[in-house]
C-alpha cells in the first residue's frame, strides 16, 4: 500500500516548502529540444532523517540525469514522481476502492472496483456479483475515498540524513526535453552585391513550469546525446508568442569545446507554452556574390544562389548558428519583399555560405543533345547544345553542370571546361544583359 506523501513530510516543512525560494535558475538551451536546469532550492531540515519534496519541476525532466546536493546532510535517495492526478490515473490507483458509477441513462452502479482499462470497469457489487461497465457509456465515477498520495504536478522526492536542524539549501540540476532555442537569420540585399544581415534567437519552452529571473546561455552546435522516454503530457494549449526583449543589448558570444555559446545579457523569465525573440546580431553590413547555376537540362530552370564568405571584412564576423535565413530585396517602391529562404548549418568565421535562393525568373536556359553515337562497347561520343539567355538590366554569369558519369573526355568545347567533381563537368559563362551565349560541347564517355 502506498504511504500518503503527506505523511511523509512534517507540516511544519510543507509550510516551508510552499515558500520555497526560487534563486534565479541557470539554464543552458540546446538546439535539439533539450535543456540543462541549475537551481539552487532553499529546503527547511528538522534533523535526523528527513524526506523532502520539492515541486516546480519540469514535466519532461529526464529521471537519468537528475542531481541533487544538500549543504547538509548525506542524500540517501531521490526519486522523481510524475503519478500526476489524471482521470485514468486516480481510477488506476483506485482499484480495490469504493466507487459509485453513474451511467448516461442515469443507472448508477456501488461496489468495490476491481479493474479499470481504456475501455472497460469492472466493479463487485454489493451481493457479490461482477458487473462491467463502459467508458463511453458513464457519466460520473465517484471514488470514496481517493489516494491522498496522488500529486497535482511531477515533484522530486528526497531523503536526507544528518542534515543540520534548520534553514538549508539543495543544489538541483538536471536535463530536460521542452527547452531548445533555434536562429532565425534575415538578410537585406541592398545592391547587386550587398546587403545587411542580421540574426535573432527563439527559445520556447514547453516543459509544464515557469523559470522566472533565468540566467540563460545558448550552445550552438550539434551536441550528440541519447534521452531515454520519459512522462510527457499532453499538451493542452497551442504556444504564445512574444517579442520580450527584442530590444535588449545581443547576447555575448564565445568558443566553448567543439561547439560556440552564446550568454544572454541580464536575466530573462521563459514562460511555460512561449515562444520568445531576442536579438542574437544586430543588423551588418556584408558583401554577397550571385551565383546563378543550371544542372543537367534542369526543367526548373537557372538556379539562384547567393556566396558569402563569414569573415570580418566581408561577413559578419562572428559564427553563426544554424537556422532559417529569409532574403529580402527593395521592389521599385524601396518596400521589402521576399526573395528566398532557405537553411544554413552552423557557420565559423572565415567559413563559406551558400544560399540557395530558387529559381531567376530572368535568366532562361536551353539543353539540347546533337549528337549520340557508339564507338565501341564500352565507348560512346555524344555532342551537346546549351542557350543561355540573361534578361536581367546586369550581366550574370551562369555556371553550367553536367553530369559525368564514368569516365568522361571532353573532346572539344566552345567554352573552357573545368572538373571538380568526379561525375560532374563545370562551364562558367558570362551572359551580357539582353544577350544570349550557345555553349557546345563534344565529349567521349567509356565505362
Amino acid at each position: 500500500m502506498t504511504t500518503p506523501t503527506r505523511a511523509l513530510i512534517p507540516t511544519a516543512l510543507l509550510a516551508a516548502l510552499a515558500a520555497t525560494a526560487f534563486a534565479g535558475p541557470s539554464l543552458t538551451l540546446y538546439t535539439s529540444d533539450q535543456g540543462l536546469v541549475k537551481e539552487s532550492r532553499s529546503l527547511e531540515f528538522r534533523g535526523g532523517r528527513d524526506t523532502l519534496r520539492l515541486e516546480g519541476v519540469s514535466n519532461r525532466l529526464d529521471p537519468s540525469s537528475l542531481r541533487l546536493v544538500p549543504n547538509s546532510g548525506r542524500l540517501a535517495r531521490l526519486a522523481y514522481r510524475w503519478d500526476v492526478a489524471t482521470g485514468d490515473g486516480l481510477l488506476e490507483r483506485s482499484v480495490g476502492a469504493r466507487v459509485r458509477v453513474v451511467s448516461k441513462n442515469e443507472r448508477v452502479t456501488e461496489g468495490t472496483l476491481l479493474s479499470a482499462d481504456g475501455g472497460w470497469l469492472v466493479v463487485r457489487a454489493e451481493d457479490g456479483a461482477l458487473v462491467t461497465l463502459s467508458r463511453e457509456a458513464m457519466q460520473e465515477v465517484r471514488l470514496a475515498r481517493p489516494d491522498a498520495g496522488l500529486s497535482l504536478r511531477p515533484a522530486i522526492e528526497a531523503v536526507v540524513e544528518g542534515g543540520k536542524r534548520g534553514a538549508g539549501s539543495a543544489e538541483l540540476q538536471y536535463l530536460t526535453g521542452g527547452l531548445s532555442w533555434a536562429a532565425e537569420h534575415t538578410l537585406v540585399r541592398t545592391g547587386e552585391t550587398t546587403a545587411r544581415w542580421s540574426a535573432v534567437v527563439r527559445v520556447e519552452n514547453t516543459t509544464g513550469r515557469v523559470y522566472a529571473d533565468a540566467r540563460v546561455k545558448l550552445i550552438a552546435g550539434d551536441v550528440a546525446h541519447t534521452v531515454p522516454a520519459s512522462p510527457r503530457p499532453e499538451m493542452a494549449m497551442m504556444m504564445k508568442m512574444s517579442a520580450d526583449g527584442a530590444a535588449q543589448e545581443a547576447p555575448s558570444e564565445q568558443s566553448f569545446s567543439d561547439y560556440h555559446l552564446y550568454t544572454l545579457p541580464g536575466i530573462v523569465t521563459l514562460r511555460d507554452r512561449e515562444s520568445q525573440t531576442l536579438v542574437l546580431l544586430e543588423p551588418r553590413d556584408v558583401r554577397v556574390k550571385p551565383l546563378y547555376v543550371y544542372r543537367g537540362g534542369n526543367a526548373a530552370g537557372v538556379q539562384s544562389k547567393l556566396e558569402l564568405v563569414n569573415s570580418s571584412k566581408e561577413g559578419t564576423g562572428a559564427p553563426l548558428p544554424g537556422g532559417r535565413v529569409r532574403c529580402y530585396a527593395p521592389d521599385g517602391d524601396q518596400d521589402l519583399q521576399l526573395t528566398g529562404e532557405t537553411t544554413v548549418k552552423h557557420t565559423a568565421v572565415d567559413e563559406k555560405l551558400t544560399l540557395e535562393m530558387g529559381y531567376a525568373f530572368d535568366l532562361a536556359a536551353e539543353r539540347k543533345q546533337l549528337t549520340d553515337r557508339r564507338v565501341s562497347d564500352r565507348e560512346r561520343e555524344y555532342s551537346v547544345e546549351l542557350r543561355l539567355r540573361n534578361r536581367k538590366k546586369v550581366d550574370a554569369t551562369i555556371v553550367v553542370e553536367e553530369p559525368a558519369g564514368g569516365d568522361v573526355e571532353v573532346l572539344k568545347s566552345s567554352l573552357p571546361v573545368t572538373r571538380t567533381e568526379a561525375n560532374l563537368i563545370r562551364f562558367s559563362v558570362p551572359v551580357a544583359s539582353g544577350k544570349e551565349v550557345v555553349l557546345t560541347y563534344t565529349a567521349r564517355q567509356r565505362w
